[in-house]
């Protein structure tokens, strides 16, 4: 009987195409990979600055306090970049969620802090390293973040509109020209980041498309034309693999042989397109039999069908035998208005593989057992010995 599921079949060799929430997944993950190297940097300039100019001396709380915010945000950042390829395979939503929160909620401290800056110390050297420091980093995110849809604009905007709203809040001419100035970069960032972002989702369906094309051809190149199951390669395929698991596990393999009784005299009496639905009809028949989506059915060759039960012994084999030689006879064909009976032979080989034994010593046994099943009237199974 059968010993349990077996696992899923081996994965064809093409690279399935991606879904969306695959894609979804990977952009993710493409632009945690990019920004990865500019987590540290906003608290390493503003620690920098801060002790370069002087601003620790003079505002120490309001200098180290932000030290520590934007160091605390950067190691949440980085603990879930680390943990974002297992986080968005369980929980891909929250994931992305908090992926873009936190990303977005950098760029609005930075841009806070830079407006702070210019509001507290509006001719110091301080305000204009941060704001050339954030107009700097509104660029870099037009490459680090611009692919992802949520962050393309809203990473920038986030960054830039603390500062914009100081500069006509306080409308000293330099604010104005530098609001003027950012006014014209903001018009370039969305241009250039749409390009950007377009770019790279183009790749992806393009790689998508070529995969689904790959995958196509080489489902074509497994499956028989005319009855659309697996042809004799997949088979032998998928027979191989299966032994080699089982020479790992310990489990049985069982084949069976399956061939259409009398098939050349229904040619030769109908004529070949009858032939080719009878065909259709029995494999369809033998397919709807097979009680596991582990169970294997294969056009061998001719109007010969082999099955693979992956853990299944021989009393197994043999049960699901008789409800394929069952399923057959109950096959409903006519031949202009006449009905034509259709039947098969089997025959059926179990074992459980070893690294001694070939696997082709089974189909042998499988073969010799159908060849009996014939001798002895047709319409019936017969059992390896």
């Amino acid at each position: 009987m059968s010993l349990g599921s077996a696992t899923s079949l081996p994965a064809l060799e093409s690279q399935a195409p991606q879904s969306d929430d695959q894609l979804a997944r990977r952009c993710v993950l493409d632009t945690a990979a990019r920004s990865a190297t500019g987590t540290f940097v906003y608290p390493a300039i503003w620690f920098t600055l801060v002790l370069a100019t002087g601003t620790h001396e003079r505002w120490p709380l309001f200098a180290w306090l932000n030290v520590l915010g934007l160091g605390g945000l950067a190691v949440l950042r980085m603990g879930l970049n680390h943990r974002l390829p297992h986080l968005l395979t369980v929980h891909q939503r929250a994931t992305s969620w908090a992926f873009t929160v936190l990303t977005l909620l950098m760029a609005l401290y930075w841009g806070a802090l830079t407006a702070v800056c210019m509001a507290r110390a509006p001719d110091e050297t301080l305000s204009w390293v941060m704001l050339a420091a954030t107009v700097g980093f509104c660029a870099g995110g037009n490459t680090m973040v611009g692919i992802h849809p949520a962050l393309r604009l809203t990473y920038p905007g986030l960054m830039i509109a603390p500062v914009f709203a100081v500069e006509l809040l306080m409308p000293t001419a330099s604010h104005l020209m530098m609001a003027a100035l950012e006014g014209a970069f903001g018009v370039y960032l969305v241009r250039s980041s749409r390009v950007v972002h377009d770019d790279y989702w183009q790749m992806l369906q393009t790689q998508r498309l070529s995969d689904a094309r790959a995958r196509s051809l080489e489902l074509a190149s497994l499956t028989d034309g005319l009855t659309q199951i697996p042809n004799r390669p997949h088979f032998d395929r998928q027979f191989h693999y299966e032994w080699e698991r089982q020479c790992r596990h310990g489990a049985p393999v069982s084949v069976m042989l399956v061939d259409l009784d009398h098939f050349k005299a229904i040619n030769d009496t109908y004529g070949h397109p009858f032939g080719d639905a009878c065909l259709q009809a029995v494999s369809r028949a033998l397919s709807e039999t097979m009680g596991r989506s582990t169970d294997f059915v294969a056009r061998y060759g001719g109007e010969e069908f082999a099955v693979l039960l992956a853990q299944t012994d021989g009393e197994g084999a043999r049960i699901v035998a008789e409800r394929l030689l069952q399923q057959v006879r109950e096959v409903s064909l006519s031949y202009q208005g006449a009905p034509v009976r259709i039947t098969c032979s089997i025959g059926v080989a179990s074992t459980v593989p070893h690294g001694s034994e070939l696997p082709e010593a089974l189909i042998k046994r499988a073969d010799d057992a159908l060849y009996r099943a014939k001798h002895h009237g047709r319409n019936r199974a017969e059992m390896a010995v």
